[in-house]
Formats: C-alpha cells, structure tokens, sequence
C-alpha cells in the first residue's frame, strides 16, 4: 500500500524501466500521456505496448493532421514524431503547432527511419531526433528526460 513518503522507483524488467510515480496519499499510479504519431500501424501497435508497459499513457495518431487533432483534445506531454507520413509530414506538423494557441506546449521527439535531419529539427524546437531502428532504453531515457523525470538508470 502506497503512502504518502513513497517515491518515485524505478524497476527493470527486459531492459526497459517501469516508472511509477505515487500520487501521494492516493496510492494510484499516475501516468503522463504520450502522442505517437507515425503511419506505420505495426511500429505504433509495439511502441504504445512498450511505453505502456513502462507506465505510460499512450494516445496514437496515423499522419501528422490527425496529430494536430489529437494533440488538441487529448493535452499530451509528450509526442513522438515520425518524419515521412500522408497528409501532414513531420516537419510541417512542427511547423503547423507553432501557429496553434489551441495546442498545450509539450516537448517532440522525432523518431523516424530517416537520417540527417536532426540539425533542421533541432532549430524548429524539437527536443531530440532518434533515427530507427531504435534502442529501447535510449528511447526510455529521453523520454524520461524531457517529461522531468530525471534518468536514475
């Protein structure tokens, strides 16, 4: 049973950390949201299964429009980006959410199959630039980083 001194712990398992964060007095987990936003169906099935398994919420969205939507109703503190996807590439899904007032500010991570872009990305504000395929706990550790919840691995 949870109480109200408990902190956060980290737990390894396969080589991803299970970060669970005690609301205090509570003793729910809660989670932080994040956004992936990629076209290929497989790849958003087995990333939303591994950060869920860490203790993550995970929204999904198949192109960049349909990020926009979902980041506007769904408040992500994190989205996971793909570069090369139908209607609304990554860059311009970047673009498109700096003219936005309806989007809560949140960090991007792109990740994507496409190498040599990571300066451009970096310049638009976009926090970090993996290029798949990926290493799990690279993935883990930035996430962790950029949602503040410090790297304690």
């Amino acid at each position: 049973m949870a109480t109200a001194e408990d902190t956060d712990k980290d737990v390894v398992s396969g080589g991803w950390h299970l970060c669970h964060r005690r609301l205090q007095g509570e003793g729910k987990t809660m989670s932080k949201k994040i956004l992936v936003i990629d076209d290929e169906p497989q790849f958003v099935q087995v990333l939303k299964v591994r950060l869920e398994a860490n203790g993550y919420g995970v929204v999904t969205a198949g192109d960049g429009m349909a990020g926009l939507e979902t980041w506007k109703k769904e408040k992500p503190d994190l989205i996971i980006l793909d570069i090369m996807m139908p209607e609304l590439d990554g860059y311009s899904f970047v673009q498109d959410s700096k003219t936005n007032p309806d989007l809560k500010p949140c960090p991007i991570i792109v990740l994507t199959a496409k190498p040599g872009f990571d300066e451009i990305f970096k310049i638009e504000g976009v926090k970090d630039y993996i290029v798949k395929p990926f290493n799990d706990k690279e993935l883990l550790e930035k996430i962790r980083k950029h949602l503040g919840e410090g790297n304690n691995a």
